[in-house]
Protein backbone atom coordinates (compact mmCIF):
# COMPACT_ATOMS: atom_id res chain seq x y z
CA UNK A 1 0.00 0.00 0.00
CA UNK A 2 3.40 2.55 0.86
CA UNK A 3 4.53 1.56 -2.61
CA UNK A 4 1.41 2.87 -4.28
CA UNK A 5 0.82 5.58 -2.57
CA UNK A 6 4.58 6.64 -3.17
CA UNK A 7 4.37 5.85 -6.86
CA UNK A 8 0.74 8.05 -7.36
CA UNK A 9 2.68 11.20 -5.71
CA UNK A 10 5.70 10.47 -8.27
CA UNK A 11 3.32 10.80 -10.92
CA UNK A 12 1.28 14.08 -9.41
CA UNK A 13 5.08 15.76 -9.13
CA UNK A 14 5.63 14.56 -13.04
CA UNK A 15 2.21 15.55 -14.16
CA UNK A 16 2.98 19.12 -12.04
CA UNK A 17 6.80 19.99 -13.78
CA UNK A 18 5.17 19.26 -16.95
CA UNK A 19 2.88 21.73 -16.53
CA UNK A 20 4.94 24.10 -15.01
CA UNK A 21 7.13 24.37 -18.16
CA UNK A 22 4.02 24.78 -20.61
CA UNK A 23 4.44 27.51 -22.89
CA UNK A 24 1.85 28.27 -26.31
CA UNK A 25 1.94 28.81 -30.25
CA UNK A 26 0.49 32.11 -31.20
CA UNK A 27 0.49 32.80 -35.26
CA UNK A 28 2.52 35.76 -36.29
CA UNK A 29 1.83 37.01 -39.85
CA UNK A 30 2.10 33.73 -41.83
CA UNK A 31 3.78 31.63 -38.88
CA UNK A 32 3.81 30.86 -35.22
CA UNK A 33 5.48 32.37 -32.39
CA UNK A 34 5.85 30.04 -29.62
CA UNK A 35 5.44 31.85 -25.85
CA UNK A 36 7.74 30.32 -23.03
CA UNK A 37 6.37 29.69 -19.51
CA UNK A 38 7.76 33.23 -18.04
CA UNK A 39 5.78 35.46 -20.64
CA UNK A 40 3.76 38.56 -19.40
CA UNK A 41 1.42 40.54 -20.46
CA UNK A 42 1.82 44.38 -19.12
CA UNK A 43 -1.55 46.78 -18.90
CA UNK A 44 0.36 50.02 -19.40
CA UNK A 45 -1.93 52.75 -18.63
CA UNK A 46 -5.44 52.90 -16.12
CA UNK A 47 -8.82 51.52 -17.84
CA UNK A 48 -12.00 52.42 -17.18
CA UNK A 49 -14.44 49.80 -16.63
CA UNK A 50 -18.51 50.75 -17.43
CA UNK A 51 -20.44 50.66 -14.49
CA UNK A 52 -22.34 47.15 -14.20
CA UNK A 53 -19.69 45.06 -16.61
CA UNK A 54 -16.59 43.12 -15.54
CA UNK A 55 -14.75 43.82 -18.88
CA UNK A 56 -13.20 46.27 -20.65
CA UNK A 57 -13.24 46.46 -24.48
CA UNK A 58 -9.95 47.29 -26.61
CA UNK A 59 -10.25 47.52 -30.42
CA UNK A 60 -8.17 49.66 -33.22
CA UNK A 61 -6.02 50.96 -30.09
CA UNK A 62 -8.70 52.41 -28.50
CA UNK A 63 -10.91 51.56 -24.99
CA UNK A 64 -14.76 51.42 -26.44
CA UNK A 65 -17.75 50.40 -24.94
CA UNK A 66 -19.32 47.25 -25.64
CA UNK A 67 -22.48 48.61 -27.70
CA UNK A 68 -19.31 49.67 -30.48
CA UNK A 69 -17.14 46.86 -30.58
CA UNK A 70 -17.45 45.43 -34.11
CA UNK A 71 -17.28 41.58 -34.16
CA UNK A 72 -16.26 41.35 -37.45
CA UNK A 73 -12.67 42.97 -36.34
CA UNK A 74 -10.28 41.91 -34.36
CA UNK A 75 -10.75 42.89 -30.76
CA UNK A 76 -9.33 42.24 -27.20
CA UNK A 77 -10.94 42.33 -23.67
CA UNK A 78 -10.15 42.72 -20.45
CA UNK A 79 -12.12 40.64 -17.74
CA UNK A 80 -12.43 41.44 -14.06
CA UNK A 81 -13.43 39.79 -10.99
CA UNK A 82 -16.14 42.45 -10.10
CA UNK A 83 -18.81 43.67 -10.84
CA UNK A 84 -19.99 47.37 -9.68
CA UNK A 85 -22.78 49.50 -10.09
CA UNK A 86 -19.94 52.30 -10.29
CA UNK A 87 -17.36 52.71 -13.04
CA UNK A 88 -13.78 50.86 -12.30
CA UNK A 89 -10.44 51.21 -12.85
CA UNK A 90 -8.03 48.50 -14.00
CA UNK A 91 -4.84 49.77 -13.05
CA UNK A 92 -1.66 49.67 -14.48
CA UNK A 93 0.41 46.78 -14.04
CA UNK A 94 2.38 43.16 -14.94
CA UNK A 95 1.05 39.83 -15.20
CA UNK A 96 1.90 36.49 -15.17
CA UNK A 97 0.14 34.58 -17.79
CA UNK A 98 -0.61 31.33 -15.73
CA UNK A 99 -2.54 29.69 -18.72
CA UNK A 100 -3.24 30.25 -22.74
CA UNK A 101 -6.44 28.44 -24.08
CA UNK A 102 -7.42 28.63 -28.35
CA UNK A 103 -11.37 28.42 -27.99
CA UNK A 104 -13.88 29.41 -30.32
CA UNK A 105 -18.07 29.98 -29.56
CA UNK A 106 -20.72 30.22 -32.31
CA UNK A 107 -22.68 33.24 -32.82
CA UNK A 108 -26.00 32.69 -33.64
CA UNK A 109 -27.65 35.12 -35.76
CA UNK A 110 -31.77 36.21 -34.94
CA UNK A 111 -34.39 37.82 -36.82
CA UNK A 112 -35.36 41.36 -35.91
CA UNK A 113 -32.35 41.62 -33.54
CA UNK A 114 -29.98 44.20 -34.12
CA UNK A 115 -26.72 42.65 -31.49
CA UNK A 116 -26.09 39.23 -32.58
CA UNK A 117 -26.07 36.66 -29.50
CA UNK A 118 -23.60 34.64 -28.62
CA UNK A 119 -24.91 31.05 -27.31
CA UNK A 120 -22.62 29.09 -25.13
CA UNK A 121 -23.70 25.41 -25.96
CA UNK A 122 -21.93 23.99 -29.17
CA UNK A 123 -25.10 21.58 -29.13
CA UNK A 124 -27.56 24.28 -28.92
CA UNK A 125 -26.14 26.54 -31.89
CA UNK A 126 -25.46 23.53 -34.20
CA UNK A 127 -29.00 22.79 -33.89
CA UNK A 128 -30.58 26.22 -34.22
CA UNK A 129 -31.80 26.77 -37.93
CA UNK A 130 -30.22 30.37 -37.82
CA UNK A 131 -27.17 31.36 -39.31
CA UNK A 132 -24.06 30.48 -37.55
CA UNK A 133 -21.20 32.66 -37.58
CA UNK A 134 -17.68 31.54 -35.34
CA UNK A 135 -15.17 33.67 -33.05
CA UNK A 136 -11.65 32.12 -32.53
CA UNK A 137 -9.62 33.73 -29.54
CA UNK A 138 -7.15 33.51 -27.29
CA UNK A 139 -7.61 32.89 -23.31
CA UNK A 140 -4.94 34.38 -21.29
CA UNK A 141 -5.84 33.56 -17.91
CA UNK A 142 -3.93 35.96 -15.46
CA UNK A 143 -2.18 36.93 -12.00
CA UNK A 144 -0.69 40.25 -10.75
CA UNK A 145 2.92 39.77 -10.15
CA UNK A 146 2.62 42.36 -7.77
CA UNK A 147 0.93 40.13 -5.01
CA UNK A 148 1.14 43.12 -2.65
CA UNK A 149 -1.40 44.87 -4.62
CA UNK A 150 -4.51 46.33 -2.63
CA UNK A 151 -6.41 46.99 -5.66
CA UNK A 152 -10.25 46.05 -5.39
CA UNK A 153 -10.13 45.27 -9.09
CA UNK A 154 -8.62 42.12 -10.46
CA UNK A 155 -7.64 41.40 -13.28
CA UNK A 156 -8.66 37.76 -14.10
CA UNK A 157 -8.27 37.42 -18.12
CA UNK A 158 -7.07 39.09 -21.43
CA UNK A 159 -9.29 37.65 -24.31
CA UNK A 160 -8.20 38.90 -27.79
CA UNK A 161 -10.47 37.29 -30.43
CA UNK A 162 -9.88 37.15 -34.26
CA UNK A 163 -12.21 38.86 -37.06
CA UNK A 164 -16.14 36.74 -36.67
CA UNK A 165 -16.69 34.73 -39.52
CA UNK A 166 -18.10 31.41 -40.62
CA UNK A 167 -16.83 28.31 -39.03
CA UNK A 168 -14.57 27.30 -41.88
CA UNK A 169 -13.36 30.94 -42.57
CA UNK A 170 -12.59 32.27 -38.67
CA UNK A 171 -9.15 32.62 -37.71
CA UNK A 172 -7.49 33.18 -34.59
CA UNK A 173 -5.81 36.57 -34.37
CA UNK A 174 -2.55 37.34 -34.89
CA UNK A 175 0.08 38.22 -32.63
CA UNK A 176 0.36 41.62 -34.67
CA UNK A 177 -3.31 41.91 -34.97
CA UNK A 178 -3.54 41.57 -31.29
CA UNK A 179 -1.24 44.41 -31.05
CA UNK A 180 -3.06 46.89 -33.26
CA UNK A 181 -5.84 46.24 -31.69
CA UNK A 182 -4.95 46.79 -27.80
CA UNK A 183 -2.74 49.23 -28.73
CA UNK A 184 -0.90 51.23 -26.35
CA UNK A 185 -2.75 49.88 -23.43
CA UNK A 186 -1.62 46.36 -23.38
CA UNK A 187 2.45 44.93 -24.07
CA UNK A 188 2.57 41.77 -24.56
CA UNK A 189 6.14 40.44 -23.89
CA UNK A 190 6.59 37.29 -24.90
Amino acid sequence: MKIQYQKKIALLLILFLLSACQSALIQTDGSYLEIPAQATIEITQPIDVAPNSARAFLQGGDVIPYARLDLYEVNCEIEINTVSENRQIIEAGVFDIISIAQEESPIVKRKGIKKQIMIASLNYAWASDSPVDIKRYYHFKVSAQDSKRKSEVVVRAIICRGAQDTPFNAELPTFEQMRVASGQYIKFNF
